[in-house]
């Protein structure tokens, strides 16, 4: 407690409630005070940081109870045996006094007669409820719930036809979903059956949010808040039919009134989360946006990925915790990590002639993410052919981890050993996606392509029509000058955004230090017509 009110900058969330009325609604603070959001109290540090947290199992004096598995809820045995769902009863009076529901870590969250929990074990990350029951994709079909009365009335009504998850609750089902995130995209379908309630509808949002559009559904639940609802009021088949009408899950995305349309304006004006970091490039184009997507065009051999280097650090060092995901196809996560630490010391890492420990490399790779390991995540797969594994890659990289910035080398790639047609057809279908994922989620992507003949994006035109912003980059590899052949040229071809088109000035490649370098910064040499920057 800091003058009466609560610290919230919590050191452990979704803990047991001392009030017994939540399982993990209680927020501990470092000095050992909390806040239960469940019952709404606030509790201080006088029985000690452990004993706060931890609710004592309830004592039976004179009570002679056996542990069984009993029917109960609407539940048949059968089916509460499956989940190993086992009740502590009264051996006289037959009345359940505790519920133990085991979660997959061996932990357990109990509740009692009066409706109060507590767990054994721990249930900070226990996995989700019924997951050892099902094997990764052994169903079509997952469902996901949010208490696990409700996982097995589900199981129950729907007679085996689909495997059934829960998790914690609302308030953690965003995390808990995260931490199992390849376990439910196993499957080909996932259907949301959260509560009935703004707090359901809130998970649900974000659950459906880490996942293709395609595969999520939602059930409608009108009748009754949650699945063991419909169970005890002998109302399975109107559940039944409920479930099987699930319809795609469309978060609700239309806007018309007043105060929606200022909101609007107002992201509009946050749209901009970064900037380029050459000079000439940023006037003409105005910063990296929210939803952009940014083609990179040029011949091979020329230089793309670093410019793409050079963006990536540009952005670490300039846009404070943001988070950028690379995901360079053709080269190994090794080079990924020497290139940032190439820029941050300025110093050649990524040349074969300068070796140098390890531990160098890691110190200045720590520096550019200022010492945060979530702030860079390098795509390490080099299994390109899946193309919606790209794509669930990607967007678990954005809702997940938070990555608002995303680097595509290259998208030629993932077609690669394709007919003309084939391929054609593959890379079309792949930008279009990509289009729609930035969009939906509003992260920036950068995307590079290498060109034909022409000068055109190559396998596929759709690539540059999907594209809010166009960059052309060129070199003269083999000019007689080696300070001309070192110069990468940048022309604007389309800026969707407001940038203008034309030429957007140049980098110098700076053989020493291996880095691309703002033309109007270079000092080496004198750039002709050129004034340098001061």
């Amino acid at each position: 407690m800091k003058n009466g009110t609560l610290n919230l900058d919590f050191v452990e969330v979704h803990q047991p409630c001392p009030c017994g009325k939540s399982s993990d609604a209680f927020a501990l603070n470092e000095d050992g005070s909390g806040k239960c959001f469940s019952c709404g109290k606030f509790f201080s540090n006088n029985r000690g940081l452990k004993n706060l947290v931890e609710i004592t199992p309830p004592k039976y004096e004179d009570v002679e109870f056996t542990t069984e598995v009993v029917p109960h809820r609407g539940l048949y045995k059968h089916i509460l045996d499956f989940f190993d769902i086992k009740c502590k009863v009264d051996v006289k009076t037959k009345e359940i006094l505790e519920t133990a529901f085991p979660y997959p870590n061996g932990s357990f969250k109990c509740r009692t007669a009066d409706k109060k929990f507590y767990s054994i074990g721990p249930m900070k990350e226990p996995s989700l409820f019924g997951m050892d029951r099902f094997d990764p994709a052994a169903f079509g079909t997952i469902t996901i719930t949010e208490g696990e009365y409700d996982t097995a009335s589900v199981y129950q009504m729907m007679d085996k036809e689909t495997a059934v998850v829960s998790v914690r609750s609302a308030s953690s089902a965003r995390t808990d979903i995260i931490k199992n995130w390849d376990y439910v995209n196993s499957f080909s379908k996932i259907v949301l059956c959260l509560d009935n309630d703004e707090y359901g509808e809130a998970a649900a949002r974000e659950i459906a949010a880490l996942f293709d559009f395609n595969k999520v559904f939602k059930v409608q639940m009108h009748k009754y808040k949650d699945a063991n609802e419909y169970l005890l009021n002998d109302a399975h088949l109107d559940f039944i039919k409920a479930w099987k009408k699930a319809a795609r899950y469309t978060p609700d995305n239309i806007i018309s009134t007043f105060a929606e349309i200022e909101e609007s304006l107002k992201d509009s004006q946050e749209d901009m989360i970064g900037t380029y970091p050459f000079d000439a490039l940023q006037n003409a184009l105005y910063g990296l946006h929210r939803g952009e997507v940014i083609v990179w065009k040029g011949d091979e051999g020329i230089g793309k990925t670093e410019t793409f280097r050079a963006i990536e650090h540009h952005i670490l060092k300039t846009v404070p915790g943001s988070k950028i995901a690379i995901l360079h196809l053709e080269e190994d996560e090794g080079t990924t990590v020497k290139g940032i630490a190439t820029y941050e010391d300025k110093y050649p890492y990524v040349h074969p002639e300068h070796q140098v420990d390890h531990k160098t490399i890691v110190d200045a790779y720590k520096r550019a993410v200022d010492g945060k390991e979530d702030r860079v995540y390098i795509y390490e797969s080099f299994d390109v052919e899946d193309e919606k594994a790209i794509l669930d890659n990607i967007r678990f990289l954005v809702k997940a981890c938070g990555c608002e910035f995303v680097f595509l080398d290259h998208i030629t790639w993932l077609a690669t050993g394709l007919d003309n047609e084939d391929e054609r057809r593959k890379l079309d279908r792949i930008s279009q996606k990509l289009k729609l994922l930035a969009k939906e989620l509003r992260f920036c992507l950068n995307i590079i392509s290498h060109t034909n003949d022409e000068g055109k994006t190559r396998g596929s035109r759709n690539i540059t029509k999907v594209a809010n912003t166009v960059v052309h980059m060129s070199r003269d590899k083999v000019h007689v000058n080696p300070d001309e052949r070192n110069k990468m040229f940048y022309m604007v071809e389309k800026a969707r955004t407001g940038g203008n088109t034309g030429p957007g000035g140049f980098a110098v490649f700076d053989r020493e230090s291996m880095r691309l370098v703002d033309g109007r910064e270079y000092t080496k040499f004198e750039l002709p017509g050129v004034a340098k920057k001061e």
